[in-house]
């Protein structure tokens, strides 16, 4: 008598570890699943006198008799399918969608200098140069180039009267076209001397000094279009297919701001080193409230399933080793497998499970396929609220 009443109460304290291990450390059910593991620990040998009895009666009697199973006390929760939103996440940078270093054509001492962080817009005058020798120089062209047209005159009339050779005229009027071209290249290098903006934007950078020499390819300024800005990151090579242009992403920056925009660019060929796709995300900034190189964690939305939010305790494996959860279909378990599609602190989403299903949250480690259950159903249905 006192053996038995160890084992019963060694059964117990093993069912009350495993309970504790199933329901995460949840002590305020640890008590009623106890009781419950305790009550079918009793059952379980109640079962077992009864077979050994019926099977005693039988050889006495000459008959068979098959004991029935006795239904094991579950937990059972009713969950519903939910929109489950897959979010394809990276780090990136915000980049100015243009950035050009605006230089000089012709060389000239700065009379006129941008300010770094200046906004200007298309056309506006950035850097003057001073015209220097160049204002004679045109004089002095002009002044050979009526010179040369009035020989060029009188040759004509003196080869009109046979005085002068034809040829000679010829020479005299490619004097002056030689002398008028000279002039227009003067004029082009001092349109040169006034430096413009290219386009909208902000002087960023180290811009000339006024009284500096600059020279052909000299810097006068950068100017930065942060309209539209770019962030841009990398996307795995086994998810870039997933992406499209024009789908639409948000970007969370460091600097506190989180802005949306669409997919402009995916890149056809991946980086080398890194095995992935660069991505950029054009953004709307018209009053430049964002900046140029600010760090960025990206987020583009993927295609939505269904799926079902369930406590991890919840998930076993079946004989063949696939990972799954115990559903009550009427009063029998069973087993269904599922795929895990993203796990968080408050359980795992799942899909594999159709619309609804009553899942065994509670006990489903002592059940198999076909067991007879008496199931108490958990209060309240779960409902995700996917992130």
């Amino acid at each position: 008598m006192l053996n038995s009443l160890f084992k019963i109460l060694l059964a117990a304290g093993i069912a009350f570890g495993i309970v504790t291990y199933v329901t995460g450390g949840d002590y305020d059910q640890v008590s009623e699943a106890a009781t419950k593991a305790l009550d079918q620990s009793m059952s379980r040998k109640r079962e077992r006198e009864a077979a050994q009895a019926a099977a005693a009666a039988a050889a006495d009697g000459g008959e068979t008799a098959e004991p029935a199973q006795a239904a094991i006390e579950v937990v059972t929760r009713r969950t519903v399918a939910e929109p489950l939103s897959s979010t394809l996440r990276m780090t990136g940078a915000t980049e100015a969608s243009r950035r050009v270093d605006v230089r000089a054509e012709t060389s000239g001492v700065v009379s006129l200098a941008p300010r770094k962080g200046t906004r200007v817009r298309q056309g506006d005058l950035l850097c003057r140069q001073q015209i220097g020798a160049r204002s004679a120089r045109r004089e002095a062209a002009v002044a050979r180039l009526q010179q040369a047209l009035v020989e060029a005159r009188a040759q004509q009339r003196l080869s009109e009267r046979g005085i002068a050779a034809a040829n000679a005229t010829s020479a005299r009027r490619a004097d002056a076209e030689v002398l008028r071209a000279e002039i227009m290249q003067i004029d082009v290098e001092i349109g040169q001397l006034e430096i413009r903006a290219p386009f909208d934007g902000i002087v960023e950078g180290e811009t000339a000094e006024i009284g500096a020499l600059l020279q052909p390819g000299g810097t006068c300024a950068t100017v930065v279009d942060p309209d539209p800005l770019k962030v841009a990151g990398f996307v795995p090579e086994f998810q870039v297919g997933k992406l499209r242009l024009g789908a639409p992403a948000t970007a969370t920056l460091v600097t506190g701001e989180t802005v949306g925009g669409t997919i402009t660019y995916i890149a056809q060929t991946a980086d080398a080193a890194t095995r992935t796709f660069e991505v950029e995300i054009g953004v709307p900034n018209p009053d430049y409230r964002l900046r140029d190189a600010v760090t960025a964690r990206i987020a583009i939305p993927l295609d939505s399933r269904e799926a079902h939010r369930l406590p991890q305790s919840s998930l076993t494996l079946n004989e063949a080793g696939e990972i799954g959860v115990m559903v009550a279909e009427g009063d029998r378990a069973s087993f269904r497998a599922v795929e895990i599609l993203r796990d968080d602190s408050d359980g795992v989403w799942v899909s594999g499970l159709g619309r609804t299903a009553t899942v065994i949250v509670v006990g489903q480690e002592y059940v198999s396929e076909g067991s007879p259950l008496a199931a108490t159903p958990q209060d309240g249905t779960i409902l995700g609220t996917p992130s």
